[in-house]
């Protein structure tokens, strides 16, 4: 069963690919996705237990450590987390939105587990910089206490590593915003 997932960014498409190759040969996981991005990165998510992901993060690391950007393990995943990352949640009843963007693929996900660990909050979407100029967002719904909660939390490690571009709380959006982002 997947309960973990790991994400890496490199600065190398070549690496990246190359990347690809050792993950997989290195443990039982799956590749969730593995793609180019703005301006000229890779990404690779992918998926399994977690001393499987682990595994294959220490092995990426050992061999690739020039070439990473940013690199990040979820532990006890909720699965809402690949809904999200596939465009697929289905949001009822949605409240405030929160907003996170990012520079990186690893902490806009480890934004998006952090900000639905800390409150009742629902994940509407994560989207890694496809179409973003390289940028990520991270979007959640719930009630406004819950919400803000949340982004102050989900924010933490982009803030401290300085990958953090901004985020945004909005209380009581206005119903096309909602028709314009589910």
């Amino acid at each position: 069963m997947e309960r973990s997932i790991g994400i890496v960014e490199f600065r190398s498409i070549a690496m990246g690919i190359g990347a690809v190759d050792t993950i997989v040969k290195t443990s039982h996981v799956r590749i969730l996705d593995a793609r180019t991005i703005c301006p000229g990165k890779y990404y690779i998510i992918f998926a399994g237990s977690v001393s499987a992901v682990n595994s294959a993060a220490q092995a990426v690391q050992e061999q690739f450590r020039e070439f990473i950007i940013d690199i990040g393990e979820l532990s006890n995943v909720y699965p809402e987390i690949f809904s999200a990352l596939s465009q697929t949640s289905e949001v009822r009843d949605p409240g405030a939105i929160g907003v996170i963007e990012t520079l990186t693929s690893p902490s806009v996900l480890i934004a998006a587990d952090s900000a639905i660990k800390a409150t009742d909050v629902r994940l509407i979407e994560i989207r890694i910089a496809r179409a973003l100029g390289g940028k990520n967002i991270c979007i959640i719904t719930g009630d406004v206490s819950s919400v803000k909660e949340s982004v102050r939390v989900g924010i933490q490690y982009a803030q401290d590593k300085g990958f953090l571009v901004d985020w945004q709380v909005i209380p009581s959006p206005h119903e096309d915003l909602y028709r314009a982002i589910l």
